[in-house]
């Protein structure tokens, strides 16, 4: 018993010591900020490398512009894959909890045959993953794509797949948001 007297205030006195810091973190002014470094940086003195241009963690994170065409063509392709599988989909929004979430990067030609697709994220359940494969393979041809998104030759993208624990799902371009 004794042990645990002597013990007690040493625990407090820590614990007392821990919240006055985060408080102290929490009231403290924020740092001051340096002037913006120019947009890019020179090149080291004798050297004939490219400018590198120069990263400011204070700049919002910037997006790639979407591509009308490209989503346009994957609302298609999306809704191709729904009408080849409707009794496998679930109606309305998706469950907060769900069992999968499964993404697959897929390469049409440019008649909208699946050359190619391969699971990029997963939970690793094979039945799931096999199921998100075999649904794009019943849809298969999907929708010619425009010429604009063949300059490579065939279009690769990317489609997710989210499963609820029936083993039903939806895939994410056409699904409503969670509430």
């Amino acid at each position: 018993m004794g042990t645990v007297d002597t013990l007690m205030p040493t625990r407090r006195l820590a614990l007392a010591g821990a919240a006055t810091m985060l408080l102290a973190a929490c009231i403290s002014s924020p740092p001051t900020s340096a002037p913006p470094p120019s947009s890019a940086a020179s090149p080291a003195p004798g050297s004939s490398g490219p400018a590198i241009a120069a990263v400011n963690p204070n700049d919002p994170v910037r997006l790639a512009p979407r591509n009308p065409a490209l989503e346009a063509w994957k609302r298609s392709a999306a809704e191709r894959i729904h009408q080849a599988n409707q009794k496998a989909l679930f109606e309305g929004r998706p469950h907060h909890l769900l069992q999968a979430v499964i993404v697959v990067e897929a390469t049409v030609d440019k008649a909208g045959n699946v050359v190619t697709s391969r699971i990029t994220r997963s939970p690793k359940i094979k039945k799931l993953d096999d199921m998100a494969l075999a649904s794009l393979k019943a849809a298969s041809p999907l929708p010619a794509p425009p010429p604009t998104l063949l300059a490579r030759g065939n279009l690769t993208f990317s489609e997710t797949w989210l499963v609820q624990n029936d083993g039903t799902y939806r895939v994410r371009t056409l699904t409503l948001p969670q509430e």
